[in-house]
């Protein structure tokens, strides 16, 4: 069994990108048929929340299918920096929020944002937050199966 030099072996390889190639075919449909239906007037949600609510749901199945095949991190992985390194991360993204919406959260900008109806900030918070939270119950799943394997 040949390891790769980013630590998986050729079957885990090959089932990932597997995965991939279904689920980037599966996000080139779906938006495929939200522009066919965005062109018949068909809108289920407005512009740039249609098209990041489809690739977050692509993204997340593929995170999903190759965690439950086992083929998102190496075997015999460290987790413990991992999920420190996790933790410190979404800390440091809370308090950056935080501090941005004290310094610029009055802002005459933000009323002709709103007025707007611009979704923009609330995406660009969404998509990174749920990014870090997935990849620390990722890094817990991972580190909780390490631990069963050594028990065994």
């Amino acid at each position: 069994m040949r390891i790769h030099k980013n630590g998986l072996d050729e079957m885990q390889k090959e089932k990932r990108n597997g995965i991939g190639n279904q689920m980037f075919m599966l996000m080139f449909y779906a938006l495929l048929l939200d522009t066919g239906l965005y062109g018949y007037g068909i809108r289920w949600l407005k512009y740039p929340l249609n098209i990041m609510v489809i690739i977050m749901v692509c993204m997340s199945i593929y995170l999903i299918r190759t965690i439950a095949t086992n083929a998102y991190l190496p075997p015999k992985a460290k987790n413990r920096k991992t999920i420190l390194s996790l933790i410190i991360s979404i800390a440091f993204s809370v308090t950056l929020v935080m501090a941005s919406f004290k310094l610029f959260g009055n802002l005459s900008v933000q009323s002709v944002a709103e007025d707007a109806n611009d979704n923009s900030a609330f995406i660009l918070f969404i998509v990174p937050a749920s990014g870090l939270l997935i990849s620390l119950i990722v890094a817990i799943i991972k580190k909780v199966s390490s631990k069963n394997d050594y028990d065994d």
